[in-house]
């Protein structure tokens, strides 16, 4: 009775202190310890690991392979000046077979807490269901005792697969949303960077001028954070988005990946029906603000 007794308050212990993961949404979102069980127990399971390849070199999960922003960008310069925006299709596939994808294949997806959640939105909208984000990636990984080491990813493999025939899904916002979207009642549109960026202050590298897109509202992405760089419980994501559910949703930021984080936390944890990623994001708005097709506000909001 003593032990029962023991194993009962541990697992109170667990349910009262640690995050329920099952709140959200899906479960596309696992925890580090489900995550280090999940790799080693399930032969389909490939780790990509979104970080640098200098940080990739010096620490590594067994068996994982490397995929940094450019490998998630077009090859050619089909968006013309607009930059850092997302591969094809086609390009994404050979990058997956290149790393022995098949259709049994579930990916899990570990990084710095960001970029992991870019490749993730790439993915799901062109139609790959089997995905899982790693909550606090690489280094929370590793803390759970994932085992790791050093040096370049495996030996290129040769994969199968190929993204279903159906449409993308509906998780693109393009130019032309965004600018229907503006003092639309209907839509919301996030700013996802910084008060500087928002306010019009400072202006990152890749960018043509300062300032937001007009009729936003601000939540910076790592609000949705706690101090240890994880997910937010969904009471407090719930809490800190509050009631927009009813509303089209568009997040945006420099390039489309701080904001493809928070259409991960809209859609994949709260489950907001409408959530769509600005691609082009603020290096494509501020491109045309500065040939004078769109407007742009700066300054505290009115």
């Amino acid at each position: 009775m003593k032990k029962l007794l023991v194993v009962g308050t541990f697992i109170l212990s667990v349910l009262s202190f640690g995050k329920d993961y099952s709140k959200y949404a899906t479960q596309t979102l696992i925890s580090p310890e489900a995550a280090k069980e999940f790799i080693m127990n399930d032969k389909n399971a490939v780790v990509i690991d979104v970080r640098p390849e200098a940080k990739f070199l010096i620490g590594n999960v067994e068996n994982s392979y490397n995929m940094w922003r450019p490998d998630m960008e077009p090859k050619d310069k089909r968006y013309g000046e607009v930059t850092g925006m997302r591969a094809s299709r086609e390009e994404l596939e050979k990058e997956l077979n290149q790393m022995g994808v098949t259709p049994d294949t579930t990916l899990v997806l570990i990084g710095e807490g960001l970029d992991e959640f870019r490749l993730w939105w790439i993915l799901d909208m062109y139609g790959y269901d089997k995905v899982k984000v790693v909550d606090g990636g690489y280094s929370a990984l590793k803390s759970a005792g994932a085992k790791t080491r050093l040096g370049t990813e495996p030996s290129p493999k040769q994969g199968n697969y190929k993204f279903p025939n159906n449409p993308d899904k509906d998780t693109l916002a393009t130019l032309e949303n965004v600018k229907s979207g503006i003092n639309n009642p209907n839509v919301v549109i996030i700013d996802t960077r910084t008060d500087g960026e928002y306010l019009g202050k400072e202006q990152k590298k890749g960018a043509f001028a300062k300032g937001r897109i007009p009729s936003c509202v601000h939540v910076e992405w790592t609000n949705a954070l706690d101090a240890d760089k994880k997910l937010k419980s969904f009471d407090d994501l719930k809490a800190l988005y509050g009631e927009i559910s009813n509303k089209e949703i568009i997040a945006y930021c420099q390039s489309g990946v701080r904001s493809a984080h928070t259409t991960f936390v809209l859609k994949e944890l709260l489950g907001y029906p409408v959530v769509k990623n600005y691609d082009g994001s603020w290096i494509e708005w501020s491109y045309e603000a500065s040939n004078n097709r769109v407007p742009v506000e700066a300054g505290d909001a009115k």
